[in-house]
Protein backbone atom coordinates (compact mmCIF):
# COMPACT_ATOMS: atom_id res chain seq x y z
CA UNK A 1 0.00 0.00 0.00
CA UNK A 2 0.78 3.54 -0.87
CA UNK A 3 1.30 6.16 1.99
CA UNK A 4 0.85 9.91 0.80
CA UNK A 5 1.89 12.45 3.47
CA UNK A 6 0.96 15.83 2.97
CA UNK A 7 2.48 18.63 5.42
CA UNK A 8 0.33 21.62 5.23
CA UNK A 9 0.73 24.97 6.92
CA UNK A 10 -1.87 27.76 6.78
CA UNK A 11 -2.72 26.94 2.97
CA UNK A 12 -6.47 25.61 3.33
CA UNK A 13 -7.43 26.24 -0.44
CA UNK A 14 -4.28 24.69 -1.48
CA UNK A 15 -4.35 21.10 0.57
CA UNK A 16 -7.91 21.10 -0.23
CA UNK A 17 -7.14 21.17 -4.07
CA UNK A 18 -4.32 18.66 -3.47
CA UNK A 19 -6.69 16.24 -1.61
CA UNK A 20 -9.31 16.32 -4.53
CA UNK A 21 -6.74 15.56 -6.73
CA UNK A 22 -5.40 12.38 -4.68
CA UNK A 23 -8.68 10.93 -4.26
CA UNK A 24 -9.31 10.97 -7.63
CA UNK A 25 -6.23 8.66 -7.73
CA UNK A 26 -7.02 5.33 -10.40
CA UNK A 27 -5.32 2.19 -10.11
CA UNK A 28 -3.59 2.01 -6.80
CA UNK A 29 -4.24 0.92 -3.13
CA UNK A 30 -3.72 4.41 -0.75
CA UNK A 31 -4.01 6.01 2.31
CA UNK A 32 -3.90 10.16 3.12
CA UNK A 33 -2.10 11.62 5.94
CA UNK A 34 -2.31 15.05 6.50
CA UNK A 35 0.30 16.69 9.08
CA UNK A 36 -1.12 20.15 10.06
CA UNK A 37 2.29 22.13 11.90
CA UNK A 38 -0.47 24.30 13.70
CA UNK A 39 -1.67 26.60 10.45
CA UNK A 40 -3.25 29.56 12.45
CA UNK A 41 -6.36 29.40 9.12
CA UNK A 42 -8.88 26.58 9.77
CA UNK A 43 -6.90 24.47 7.56
CA UNK A 44 -7.94 21.63 10.24
CA UNK A 45 -11.33 21.86 10.43
CA UNK A 46 -11.87 22.26 6.36
CA UNK A 47 -9.57 19.46 6.29
CA UNK A 48 -11.94 17.68 8.63
CA UNK A 49 -15.27 18.41 6.55
CA UNK A 50 -14.79 18.05 3.56
CA UNK A 51 -12.34 14.60 3.83
CA UNK A 52 -13.19 12.36 7.10
CA UNK A 53 -11.72 9.87 5.47
CA UNK A 54 -8.33 11.50 5.89
CA UNK A 55 -6.06 10.67 8.66
CA UNK A 56 -5.44 14.29 10.20
CA UNK A 57 -2.42 15.04 12.67
CA UNK A 58 -2.05 18.31 14.49
CA UNK A 59 1.31 19.28 15.80
CA UNK A 60 1.31 20.56 19.22
CA UNK A 61 3.41 23.46 18.00
CA UNK A 62 4.49 24.87 15.00
CA UNK A 63 7.80 22.60 14.51
CA UNK A 64 8.66 23.24 10.49
CA UNK A 65 8.16 20.81 7.14
CA UNK A 66 11.25 18.44 8.74
CA UNK A 67 9.39 17.46 11.71
CA UNK A 68 6.07 17.50 10.26
CA UNK A 69 7.41 15.12 7.08
CA UNK A 70 8.66 12.74 9.85
CA UNK A 71 5.63 12.43 11.70
CA UNK A 72 3.35 11.64 8.89
CA UNK A 73 6.07 8.69 8.14
CA UNK A 74 5.84 7.37 11.07
CA UNK A 75 2.22 6.75 11.38
CA UNK A 76 1.99 5.33 7.69
CA UNK A 77 0.58 2.44 7.35
CA UNK A 78 2.06 1.43 3.52
CA UNK A 79 5.40 0.16 2.26
CA UNK A 80 5.92 2.90 0.10
CA UNK A 81 5.75 6.97 0.84
CA UNK A 82 4.57 9.35 -1.28
CA UNK A 83 5.18 13.15 -0.51
CA UNK A 84 3.52 15.97 -1.74
CA UNK A 85 3.93 19.33 -0.62
CA UNK A 86 0.70 21.66 -0.15
CA UNK A 87 1.13 23.54 -2.49
CA UNK A 88 0.96 21.17 -5.48
CA UNK A 89 -1.85 19.47 -7.90
CA UNK A 90 -1.90 16.38 -9.27
CA UNK A 91 -3.67 16.24 -12.94
CA UNK A 92 -2.69 12.83 -13.78
CA UNK A 93 -5.19 10.28 -12.02
CA UNK A 94 -2.49 7.64 -12.56
CA UNK A 95 0.12 8.83 -10.50
CA UNK A 96 0.27 6.57 -7.68
CA UNK A 97 -0.39 3.76 -10.18
CA UNK A 98 3.05 4.33 -11.32
CA UNK A 99 4.83 4.96 -8.59
CA UNK A 100 3.81 1.44 -7.40
CA UNK A 101 4.91 0.28 -11.43
CA UNK A 102 8.50 2.24 -11.05
CA UNK A 103 9.06 0.45 -7.98
CA UNK A 104 8.13 -3.24 -9.10
CA UNK A 105 10.20 -2.88 -11.93
CA UNK A 106 13.74 -1.41 -10.02
CA UNK A 107 13.44 -3.43 -6.88
CA UNK A 108 16.57 -2.28 -6.15
CA UNK A 109 15.63 1.90 -6.18
CA UNK A 110 15.27 3.62 -3.10
CA UNK A 111 13.18 6.69 -4.15
CA UNK A 112 11.50 8.12 -7.06
CA UNK A 113 12.13 12.02 -7.75
CA UNK A 114 9.06 13.42 -9.51
CA UNK A 115 9.20 16.11 -12.14
CA UNK A 116 8.19 19.73 -11.24
CA UNK A 117 6.47 21.69 -13.61
CA UNK A 118 5.18 25.50 -12.95
CA UNK A 119 1.29 26.06 -12.83
CA UNK A 120 0.88 25.93 -16.67
CA UNK A 121 1.70 22.37 -17.00
CA UNK A 122 4.55 22.91 -19.38
CA UNK A 123 7.44 25.18 -17.78
CA UNK A 124 9.62 23.27 -15.24
CA UNK A 125 10.00 24.64 -12.12
CA UNK A 126 13.70 25.33 -12.45
CA UNK A 127 14.17 27.46 -8.93
CA UNK A 128 13.84 23.56 -7.24
CA UNK A 129 16.17 21.44 -10.38
CA UNK A 130 18.62 20.89 -7.39
CA UNK A 131 19.70 17.57 -9.45
CA UNK A 132 23.56 17.50 -10.58
CA UNK A 133 22.80 17.48 -14.05
CA UNK A 134 21.88 19.85 -16.41
CA UNK A 135 17.85 20.63 -16.25
CA UNK A 136 17.44 21.22 -20.42
CA UNK A 137 19.09 17.91 -20.95
CA UNK A 138 17.62 15.96 -18.15
CA UNK A 139 14.46 16.92 -17.79
CA UNK A 140 12.62 14.74 -19.53
CA UNK A 141 14.65 11.71 -18.94
CA UNK A 142 14.75 9.12 -16.12
CA UNK A 143 18.15 9.01 -14.68
CA UNK A 144 19.97 8.17 -11.19
CA UNK A 145 20.55 11.35 -9.11
CA UNK A 146 22.02 12.31 -5.83
CA UNK A 147 18.94 15.05 -5.02
CA UNK A 148 15.00 14.55 -4.88
CA UNK A 149 12.94 17.51 -3.89
CA UNK A 150 10.54 17.45 -0.48
CA UNK A 151 8.05 19.10 -3.34
CA UNK A 152 6.85 15.18 -4.91
CA UNK A 153 8.98 12.70 -4.67
CA UNK A 154 8.26 8.44 -3.37
CA UNK A 155 10.50 6.35 -1.24
CA UNK A 156 10.54 2.62 0.50
CA UNK A 157 9.15 3.17 3.73
CA UNK A 158 11.97 0.92 5.78
CA UNK A 159 14.69 2.62 3.39
CA UNK A 160 13.70 6.22 4.28
CA UNK A 161 13.47 5.36 8.34
CA UNK A 162 16.72 3.77 8.33
CA UNK A 163 18.37 6.48 7.05
CA UNK A 164 16.92 8.58 9.56
CA UNK A 165 14.59 10.50 7.42
CA UNK A 166 14.65 14.25 7.47
CA UNK A 167 16.96 15.88 9.46
CA UNK A 168 14.72 18.12 12.00
CA UNK A 169 17.35 20.34 13.35
CA UNK A 170 17.54 21.85 10.39
CA UNK A 171 13.87 23.25 10.75
CA UNK A 172 13.21 23.79 6.42
CA UNK A 173 15.54 24.20 3.57
CA UNK A 174 18.73 21.57 3.25
CA UNK A 175 17.03 19.14 4.54
CA UNK A 176 16.28 17.00 1.51
CA UNK A 177 20.07 17.11 0.55
CA UNK A 178 21.03 15.77 4.05
CA UNK A 179 18.51 13.10 3.51
CA UNK A 180 19.66 12.29 -0.19
CA UNK A 181 23.55 12.08 1.20
CA UNK A 182 22.33 9.80 3.94
CA UNK A 183 20.38 7.33 1.53
CA UNK A 184 23.05 6.91 -0.58
CA UNK A 185 25.57 6.01 1.98
CA UNK A 186 23.31 3.74 2.74
CA UNK A 187 23.93 2.15 -0.26
CA UNK A 188 20.40 3.32 -1.84
CA UNK A 189 19.60 5.12 -4.94
CA UNK A 190 17.30 7.72 -6.21
CA UNK A 191 15.73 7.37 -9.57
CA UNK A 192 14.45 10.55 -11.63
CA UNK A 193 11.39 9.84 -13.00
CA UNK A 194 9.76 12.19 -15.94
CA UNK A 195 6.02 10.94 -16.01
CA UNK A 196 5.58 11.04 -12.28
CA UNK A 197 5.16 14.95 -12.79
CA UNK A 198 2.98 17.44 -10.46
CA UNK A 199 2.60 21.01 -10.79
CA UNK A 200 3.68 23.41 -8.59
CA UNK A 201 2.36 26.68 -7.25
CA UNK A 202 4.89 27.99 -5.26
CA UNK A 203 2.33 28.93 -2.48
CA UNK A 204 3.71 32.49 -1.35
CA UNK A 205 5.01 30.79 2.51
CA UNK A 206 7.45 28.95 1.00
CA UNK A 207 8.74 31.98 -0.76
CA UNK A 208 9.74 34.16 2.58
CA UNK A 209 12.86 35.90 2.48
CA UNK A 210 13.95 34.10 5.99
CA UNK A 211 14.87 31.08 3.84
CA UNK A 212 17.40 32.59 1.67
CA UNK A 213 18.64 35.27 4.28
CA UNK A 214 18.89 32.93 7.15
CA UNK A 215 18.06 28.88 6.59
CA UNK A 216 20.16 28.67 3.53
CA UNK A 217 23.24 29.80 4.63
CA UNK A 218 22.70 28.51 8.41
CA UNK A 219 21.70 24.82 7.18
CA UNK A 220 24.31 24.84 4.54
CA UNK A 221 27.31 25.26 6.98
CA UNK A 222 25.52 22.47 9.00
CA UNK A 223 25.15 20.04 6.29
CA UNK A 224 28.48 20.34 5.50
CA UNK A 225 29.50 19.55 9.55
CA UNK A 226 27.46 16.70 9.61
CA UNK A 227 27.86 15.12 6.51
CA UNK A 228 31.20 16.01 4.74
CA UNK A 229 34.79 14.43 5.06
CA UNK A 230 37.07 16.57 6.67
CA UNK A 231 38.58 18.40 3.63
CA UNK A 232 35.59 18.23 1.44
CA UNK A 233 33.45 20.05 4.17
CA UNK A 234 36.06 22.62 3.98
CA UNK A 235 35.28 23.05 0.11
CA UNK A 236 32.03 23.06 0.48
CA UNK A 237 31.20 25.45 3.25
CA UNK A 238 33.92 28.34 2.58
CA UNK A 239 32.63 29.22 -0.95
CA UNK A 240 29.16 29.49 -0.05
CA UNK A 241 29.83 31.38 2.86
CA UNK A 242 31.52 33.78 1.13
CA UNK A 243 29.32 33.94 -1.33
CA UNK A 244 26.19 34.37 0.98
CA UNK A 245 28.44 37.23 2.80
CA UNK A 246 28.85 39.26 -0.32
CA UNK A 247 24.96 38.58 -1.46
CA UNK A 248 24.01 39.65 2.16
CA UNK A 249 26.35 42.98 1.92
CA UNK A 250 25.47 43.44 -1.29
CA UNK A 251 21.18 43.29 -0.62
CA UNK A 252 21.31 44.77 2.57
CA UNK A 253 20.87 41.38 4.65
CA UNK A 254 24.38 41.76 6.86
CA UNK A 255 22.49 41.24 9.84
CA UNK A 256 20.04 38.37 8.89
CA UNK A 257 23.53 36.34 7.36
CA UNK A 258 25.09 37.46 11.01
CA UNK A 259 22.00 36.32 12.56
CA UNK A 260 22.14 32.86 10.77
CA UNK A 261 26.03 32.09 11.55
CA UNK A 262 25.21 32.91 15.24
CA UNK A 263 22.59 29.98 15.33
CA UNK A 264 24.99 27.62 13.16
CA UNK A 265 27.37 28.08 16.35
CA UNK A 266 24.79 27.23 18.68
CA UNK A 267 23.77 24.47 16.44
CA UNK A 268 27.26 23.12 15.42
CA UNK A 269 28.22 20.83 19.18
CA UNK A 270 24.77 19.37 18.38
CA UNK A 271 26.08 18.24 14.71
CA UNK A 272 29.17 17.08 15.92
CA UNK A 273 27.88 14.91 18.98
CA UNK A 274 26.24 12.97 15.81
CA UNK A 275 28.78 13.71 13.02
CA UNK A 276 28.54 10.84 10.33
CA UNK A 277 30.97 11.44 7.48
CA UNK A 278 29.80 10.53 3.93
CA UNK A 279 31.75 7.54 2.81
CA UNK A 280 35.01 7.71 0.37
CA UNK A 281 33.10 4.93 -1.94
CA UNK A 282 29.41 7.51 -1.42
CA UNK A 283 31.43 10.41 -2.19
CA UNK A 284 32.86 8.81 -5.47
CA UNK A 285 29.02 8.22 -6.75
CA UNK A 286 28.07 11.42 -5.83
CA UNK A 287 30.96 12.81 -8.28
CA UNK A 288 30.06 10.82 -10.80
CA UNK A 289 26.25 11.80 -11.18
CA UNK A 290 27.20 14.51 -11.41
CA UNK A 291 28.75 13.65 -15.19
CA UNK A 292 25.63 11.94 -15.51
CA UNK A 293 27.08 8.46 -15.23
CA UNK A 294 25.00 5.83 -13.49
CA UNK A 295 27.92 4.20 -11.04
Amino acid sequence: MISVVIPSYNRRDCVLALLADVHAQEGADFEVIVVDDRSPDNSVEAIRAAFPQVTLLVNEKNGGPAVTRNRGIRAAKGDIIVGLDSDVTVPDRHVLANVQKRFNQHPNVTGLAFRLYKPDGKSEDTPRWWHPVPIDQYADKSFLTSYFSGTAYAFRREELIEAGMYPEILYMHYEEVELAFRILDKGGSILHCPELSVLHHANEVSRRSEVSVFYKPRNQLLVAVACLPGLKAVQYAVPRMAFQFLTACRRGHLKDFIRAMRSASQLIPRRLEKREPLRPETMKRIGALKQGLAP
